[in-house]
C-alpha cells in the first residue's frame, strides 16, 4: 500500500478515498499479511461462524445474526458489498458501525499494519473485526468475500462454517469448474468442527474436501411446504422466512444449525425463529420498491433463481435494467433471463470495473434477449424502461450491487 499516509483528522470519505485509489496490483490472494497485522491487534478468540459460497451467503449471514441477537447474544455481522453506505457492512446487533467508529476502525488497522501491504478488503476485514472486539461481542457472523481458503476472512478460526450454493463465478481466481471451486469454498472449515453444507446436492469435490480436512459434516436437510420449513432433527416445523424463495429457505436453515451447532439451544431458537422468520429483510435480494423489484443476481445460478422466483409469483415477462461487471457471465445470465423478459435496457454503471452499456447490450443479445435501449445511468434506464411499461408491470433491475445501489439512490 503507497499513497499518502492517513492524517489522524481524516474522514470515512477520505479513508475509503485512500483505500480504494491505493495501487494494489488486483485481487491478492493469501493469508500471511493479514494473519501478521491480526496478531498485532490482538483480537482475542471469540464464537464464529464463517459463510462461504457462490450464492447465498447474504441471506444465511443475515439470518444467523438476526436469530442470534434475537437469543440474546451480542453479534457482529461482517458482510460485503453494501448498498449505499459502507457501514452496512459492519453491523453490531443489526446496526451500522457509525462513521466515527469506522475512522477509529481503520486508524488501529493502519497502527497495526506497519509495512505490511493490504488490499482494501482485508483492510476493512481487520476493520470489522477490531470493531467487534472493541464492542465485546458474543458470536461473530463473518461472510466470506471471494472464495474462503484465501480470503481474508479466513484469519479467524471458524467454530462453525457454511457452505451455501457453489456455482461458477469468479473463475479467473478460483477456477472454471465446480471440482476446481469447491474446495475454495471448503477451506473455511477447520479439522474437528462442524461444517454445514447448506444446498441440495453438495458436489463431491465438497464433501471429498471437507472429509479430508476433518470437519464434522452436516448437511441442511430440509422440506419447503407453503408455509413451513420441516428440518431434518427438529421436532416441529418452522415457518417460512417471509416472502423469501425457496433457495434462501435452505440458507436460512443453514444458519439455524450453524447455530445449534455453536451451542445455542434448540428451544430458545425455536421460540425466536417466528420473530426472524418474520420480519426478514435483505436488501437488494428481491426487494420491491414501488413498481421496482430489485436484486443483484450477476451469475447465472442467481439469474436462474431470479426467473424462477419471477415465474412463480407471475410477475413474468417484465422489463429489465440490467448493468453488470467485467468477468461476470453475461451471456449466460442473459440465457436465464431471456424467458422471463419483454425487453432490456441495458445501463452503464458508476464504476470503472463496469461494461460499458453499448458493449453488454451486444453480449445481452448474443445471450438471448432483446435490447430496447442503452442508457449511461440506472435511473436513466428505470426512466426508460417505465416509459415502455404501459402495462404497469413490475420493473426488474439487477445485474450487480452497483446496479441496484443505483435504483436505490435514484428512487
Amino acid at each position: 500500500m503507497t499513497g499518502a499516509r492517513p492524517s489522524v483528522t481524516w474522514s470515512l470519505a477520505q479513508w475509503l478515498a485512500w483505500l480504494e485509489e491505493g495501487p494494489r496490483g488486483g485481487i491478492d490472494l493469501g493469508l500471511d499479511r493479514v494473519a501478521r497485522v491480526a496478531e498485532r491487534l490482538a483480537l482475542a478468540p471469540r464464537p464464529t461462524v464463517t459463510i462461504a459460497g457462490t450464492n447465498g451467503k447474504g441471506s444465511c449471514a443475515q439470518v444467523a445474526a438476526d436469530l442470534a441477537h434475537a437469543c440474546g447474544h451480542r453479534t457482529g455481522l461482517y458482510t460485503s458489498p453494501h448498498l449505499l453506505h459502507f457501514g452496512e457492512r459492519i453491523r453490531i446487533d443489526g446496526v451500522p458501525a457509525s462513521e466515527a467508529r469506522l475512522v477509529s476502525a481503520f486508524e488501529a488497522v493502519e497502527g497495526a499494519r506497519q509495512d505490511e501491504h493490504l488490499t482494501y478488503f482485508e483492510f476493512t476485514t481487520l476493520a470489522a473485526l477490531w470493531l467487534f472486539e472493541q464492542e465485546a461481542v458474543d458470536l461473530r457472523v463473518l461472510e466470506v468475500g471471494l472464495g474462503g481458503r484465501l480470503d481474508a476472512v479466513n484469519v479467524i478460526d471458524a467454530n462453525v462454517a457454511v457452505i451455501t450454493s457453489i456455482g461458477l463465478d469468479h473463475m479467473a481466481e478460483l477456477g472454471d469448474t465446480i471440482d476446481a471451486i469447491a474446495p475454495e469454498k471448503a477451506g473455511v472449515a477447520r479439522a474437528g468442527r462442524p461444517a454445514i453444507m447448506a444446498m441440495a446436492e453438495p458436489p463431491r469435490a465438497l464433501r471429498a474436501t471437507l472429509e479430508r480436512i476433518g470437519a464434522q459434516i452436516l448437511h441442511a436437510n430440509l422440506r419447503v411446504e407453503k408455509d413451513t420449513l420441516q428440518v431434518a432433527g427438529w421436532p416441529q416445523p418452522l415457518a417460512r422466512i417471509r416472502g423469501c424463495s425457496d433457495a434462501l429457505q435452505r440458507n436460512a436453515v443453514g444458519a439455524l444449525l450453524a447455530l445449534e451447532a455453536l451451542g445455542l439451544r434448540q428451544e430458545a431458537l425455536a421460540q425466536h425463529w417466528p420473530t426472524v422468520a418474520e420480519n426478514f429483510q435483505l436488501p437488494g435480494r428481491q426487494q420491491r420498491l414501488g413498481d421496482l423489484l430489485l436484486d443483484v443476481a450477476h451469475n447465472q445460478e442467481a439469474a436462474e433463481e431470479l426467473a424462477r422466483a419471477l415465474q412463480t409469483s407471475g410477475l413474468a415477462p417484465c422489463y429489465l435494467v440490467l448493468g453488470m461487471l467485467e468477468g461476470k457471465p453475461v451471456e449466460a445470465v442473459a440465457h436465464s433471463l431471456a424467458p422471463v423478459s419483454q425487453g432490456v435496457i441495458s445501463v452503464d454503471l458508476d464504476t470503472p470495473r463496469a461494461i460499458p452499456a453499448h458493449r453488454l447490450a451486444e453480449r445481452l443479445r448474443a445471450g438471448g434477449l432483446e435490447v430496447l435501449a442503452e442508457a449511461p445511468t440506472v435511473a436513466e434506464g428505470v426512466a426508460r424502461a417505465r416509459a415502455l411499461n404501459t402495462s404497469g408491470n413490475t420493473i426488474v433491475v439487477s445485474g450487480s450491487f452497483f446496479t441496484v445501489s443505483g435504483a436505490l439512490r435514484g428512487a
